[in-house]
């Protein structure tokens, strides 16, 4: 019985043996699996144990590391107090590091040092041994480096951009603003991040501000976002200005969403563009008043403009018995027809490029551009000017005016003129010269429905139109002059100057031009 329990016994020890063994090696294996390099040391700091990260992470072999001093892996620096610190733990029982985890530098077997995380566990207190993990921090050190790099980088190009700019969450809270945007609105960096963004909005706008948000987000609706919009802006001191906003939207790894919007502030170029407006309009009425180039001239410099011009056609256009006629009318009346008179004729000036000087009551004066040399064209697009402006009377009296028709006379002259801008107050670019004396005459000794012009005319439009001799006059001033009527153009293509055509050429001549309203 006795050889019989011994052998029962011997058995046992055997399988609890074996199994201790299969415990061990799959402890060891398991150790092995671990992504963390391990170790585990005595009372007095000698390598009992590592495992296979541990060789991957410090260079030694197992064989190299086991029974060594745990200091092998430390900088010399903190090696030198490693073996007094576990004195002190295991004489006071003071746990300065076991039980937590903290960075450290640890160093391989060709002396390089790298960053990373120490655990310390004890073991249990009869066996006096101590684990360690060891997580190296080189990789997610270089990944967070690069992080904050790509962060700061980010931080520079928002900083360096002209306009504010905002990154807010589904909220509306402020995560990120830019330098630009303490400039522009008045708050810091910190005043700005956590507050909901319609601290920037005035009143009116930033109550319907969370809805949109809301709303957006439920729908999928865009009203704004992948847009630009003029909106006003409020800074800290609450003042508005008027600003470009577009906004654009991120989709991060969380599933969340952020918003960026950049603010223009565009106070200066609304006050440019106001002014631009302003001068534009401006200019307009000097151009309305003044031929263009007189106008520049004023401009630059407004003290003196008085010229001489050789050769000038002049127009005058007068209505006959106008004062006869418009005596028994309102006054309305009489403007009214003025004006639907006038103003077809002053779309003929611009459709011939000729300088309209003044009206005096229902006289209409015309000139050729003054030009200081010979310009035979001026003279042609007067006289076409004035074919034009009979058709238009025309046209007029077609229409079956409520005060009856109209008959007028037109005089046409050429010469040397003075030419100068009159006054200081409602400028005029006025005429005089003996060729304006001229052209006056031919329009008062006229005849109704006529266009009578001087010999100088004929001469300088030549065989581009048909005259026809009236005779000789007795001008005050002047003398016997020999007097023509012009009758019609000839040359086909000074009816239409600069390729265009004239409505009273058109196949429908009863159809009047637009009156000015």
């Amino acid at each position: 019985n006795l050889e019989e329990r011994n052998e029962a016994n011997t058995h046992t020890i055997k399988v609890q043996r074996k199994g201790l063994l299969v415990a061990e090696d799959t402890i060891l294996g398991i150790l092995d699996a671990s992504f963390h390099a391990l170790f585990v040391i005595n009372e007095e700091g000698i390598i009992q144990l590592v495992n296979e990260k541990s060789c991957e992470v410090f260079g030694w072999s197992k064989e190299e590391m086991l029974s060594q001093n745990i200091n092998m892996i430390m900088p010399p620096a903190v090696a030198a107090n490693h073996d007094q610190y576990l004195k002190n733990y295991l004489k006071t029982g003071i746990k300065k590091m076991i039980g937590t985890q903290r960075e450290v530098n640890a160093q391989r077997k060709d002396g390089t040092t790298f960053p990373c995380v120490l655990g310390l566990s004890e073991v249990s207190k009869e066996s006096g041994l101590i684990c360690g993990f060891i997580r190296d921090l080189t990789s997610e050190k270089q990944v967070r480096m690069e992080v904050e790099e790509n962060h700061k980088l980010m931080l520079k190009i928002m900083d360096s951009s002209f306009h504010a700019l905002f990154v807010i969450d589904e909220n509306g809270i402020i995560q990120m603003v830019n330098e630009r945007s303490t400039k522009v609105l008045g708050w810091t960096k910190e005043e700005f991040i956590g507050q909901n963004i319609k601290i920037i909005m005035p009143n009116e706008h930033a109550h319907q501000h969370d809805d949109y948000l809301k709303r957006y987000l439920a729908t999928g609706f865009k009203r704004m976002i992948g847009k630009e919009r003029e909106v006003p802006a409020k800074r800290k001191d609450g003042t508005t200005f008027p600003c470009i906003l577009g906004l654009s939207e991120i989709d991060t790894n969380d599933g969340t969403k952020l918003f960026v919007g950049f603010l223009e502030d565009i106070t200066v170029r609304k006050s440019l563009l106001i002014a631009e407006a302003e001068r534009e309009a401006s200019d307009n009425l000097l151009h309305n008043i003044l031929p263009e180039h007189i106008a520049k001239r004023l401009k630059q410099d407004p003290s003196h403009i008085a010229d001489h011009y050789e050769n000038t056609t002049i127009l005058f256009a007068d209505i006959v018995g106008f004062t006869n006629k418009t005596s028994s009318m309102a006054p309305r009346d009489v403007v009214t027809m003025l004006n639907n008179l006038f103003s077809q004729f002053d779309y003929l000036v611009g459709h011939y490029d000729l300088n309209k000087v003044k009206t005096i009551g229902d006289c209409y004066m015309v000139t050729s551009i003054p030009s200081s040399e010979i310009d035979n064209d001026g003279c042609s697009r007067v006289c076409m000017f004035a074919l034009d402006l009979m058709k238009c009377v025309k046209t007029y009296n077609m229409s079956g005016p409520q005060h009856g028709h109209l008959d007028m006379r037109v005089g046409i002259a050429c010469g040397q003129v003075v030419a100068g801008v009159v006054g200081t107050k409602r400028f005029l670019f006025d005429m005089w010269g003996d060729a304006v004396n001229v052209a006056a005459r031919m329009e008062q000794h006229g005849l109704p429905g006529k266009i009578q012009v001087t010999k100088e005319v004929v001469d300088n439009v030549k065989s581009s139109f048909l005259f026809e001799l009236r005779g000789t006059l007795n001008i005050k001033g002047k003398g016997m002059l020999d007097c023509y009527f012009l009758k019609s153009a000839t040359d086909k293509k000074l009816r239409c100057p600069a390729g265009r055509r004239s409505q009273y050429n058109s196949p429908h001549p009863h159809q009047p031009l637009p009156a000015r309203s």
